[in-house]
């Protein structure tokens, strides 16, 4: 491991001396600050009194468990990464450590050497997205898998805090499967509006009568089979959000409706009478060109303009392919978690695949290409085998629309998978320089400049 250069911190919790001082010693070893707790309740205590730029911790402690300290963590240290050890028996625990905020997690029992390995990793990643941030963004943990590197992520993220702030309503767009739901709910929990519900609707998937129960509500007898009064959705998201995914299929009639409440900020329950204040913000999604849907009568010019007084677009995955290796790696966490295993990594010609496949599905296609290699792989690395067959038929072909789409030259396009790969070649021989321009047929010297060159250090 590289000596960094500012001294990081590091907070190791566990009950067990034997590990703590193994841990402790091996840290110490690498250069590294260690302070040691053995419970939750003193770790919470140094968590307030120092700043750590990660926390190892076991999940079965004494008292309070590990998620205390995780929960510690991210709600006192917004740029503290942790890493959770657990036994296998505890999976279930371990996938709710990672839904609130954790970064990684390691099962027992394991080498010190491997514990090494993960920790580098995290510290690297953290150093260069601090190095890299030009605002300091906060996050809800429960939206920690807001995941990505590229300028157009970091321009995304910057607009959601500065958008949070306000009450406006918010028109999210861009094409199927890039997250829209998840940058409305970023942005929820980034509002001060984070302690009340977020709800989401689906527009597409209702009728248009179902749907009007749905957003409004209804009184009993109403309609056949409304047997009692049911709260609509503004009025469970009452003091919070609002989400109407694909807006753009809600009919004419039922946009005259919402668009009322927009200015009014009330509404009625279907088959009622009653004037309802909500207090709710609005954040809408579609895939659609609502314009092009304005001039062939589709929808609603006003109701447009209600819905859009802020924008945001969401790119597809290919164009802004420096996320692919971050989101490589979450999936790799959470499916590894979910079905029992350690799959720690892509082989060096499978992120190379990864990098310049089109995505037409976006980012949810590449979840399923992850969590489909978690299943088949039989090692800690994913190899081509794994991999569906368009994405190997796609390595010798290339589209000409997303050559079109990429809008780079190919010395762009070379560059990008040259640095992709030597990260990779780098994690795999934890920053063993020589051990990696062997790996990847370069000189030492050659590896060494073309780390400066790309920004890897």
């Amino acid at each position: 491991m590289e000596v960094q250069p500012e001294t990081d911190r590091i907070l190791v919790v566990d009950d067990k001396p034997s590990m703590r001082h193994l841990l402790e010693s091996a840290f110490v070893d690498l250069g590294l600050e260690v302070v040691t707790a053995d419970s939750a309740e003193e770790a919470i205590i140094q968590i307030q009194k120092h700043r750590f730029s990660a926390v190892i911790t076991d999940l079965n402690l004494p008292g309070e468990n590990g998620l205390a300290v995780l929960r510690a963590a991210k709600a006192t240290l917004s740029d503290c990464e942790v890493i959770v050890i657990t036994a296998f028996g505890t999976i279930e625990t371990a996938v709710e450590a990672m839904r609130l905020g954790a970064a990684d997690f390691i099962t027992k029992p394991f080498q010190v050497a491997e514990m090494e390995r993960r920790l580098e990793k995290l510290l690297r990643t953290r150093r260069r997205r601090l190095e890299g941030q030009q605002i300091q963004t906060w996050i809800h943990p429960s939206v920690q898998h807001f995941v990505g590197a590229s300028e157009a992520t970091r321009q995304l993220l910057k607009l959601i805090t500065k958008i949070a702030k306000t009450k406006s309503s918010v028109m999210i767009t861009g094409p199927s499967g890039v997250g829209k739901e998840l940058v409305a709910r970023a942005m929820h929990e980034a509002s001060t509006r984070r302690d009340g519900p977020f709800v989401a609707v689906n527009c597409a998937a209702l009728a248009p009568t179902v749907l009007e129960s749905e957003l409004f509500g209804h009184e009993k007898g109403a309609f056949t089979g409304a047997d009692k009064r049911k709260l609509g959705r503004f009025e469970r998201a009452h003091g919070g959000t609002l989400f109407l995914d694909e807006v753009g299929e809600i009919e004419p009639g039922t946009q005259v409706k919402l668009l009322r409440v927009l200015q009014e900020s009330e509404i009625e329950r279907v088959g009622g009478t009653e004037v309802i204040p909500v207090d709710v913000r609005i954040i809408a999604a579609t895939n659609r060109d609502l314009k092009e849907a304005i001039e062939a009568g589709d929808f609603r010019e006003d109701f447009y303009y209600r819905l859009n007084v802020f924008s945001l677009y969401v790119p597809a995955l290919r164009e802004r392919r420096d996320d692919i290796p971050l989101l490589v790696d979450h999936f790799l966490r959470k499916f590894s978690l979910e079905m029992g295993k350690e799959v720690l990594e892509v082989d060096d010609d499978v992120i190379g695949i990864l990098m310049n496949y089109a995505w037409p599905g976006n980012v949810r296609e590449l979840e399923n290409v992850i969590e489909r290699a978690v299943v088949l792989t039989e090692g800690e690395s994913v190899t081509r085998a794994e991999l569906p067959p368009e994405l190997i038929l796609s390595e010798n072909t290339m589209d000409k629309d997303q050559e079109a789409d990429l809008g780079d030259s190919l010395q762009d396009r070379k560059d990008r998978l040259e640095s992709a790969l030597i990260q990779g070649a780098l994690d795999r021989f934890r920053w063993n320089k020589t051990k990696a321009a062997d790996h990847l047929g370069l000189k030492r010297t050659t590896l060494q400049y073309k780390i400066k060159k790309y920004g890897l250090e």
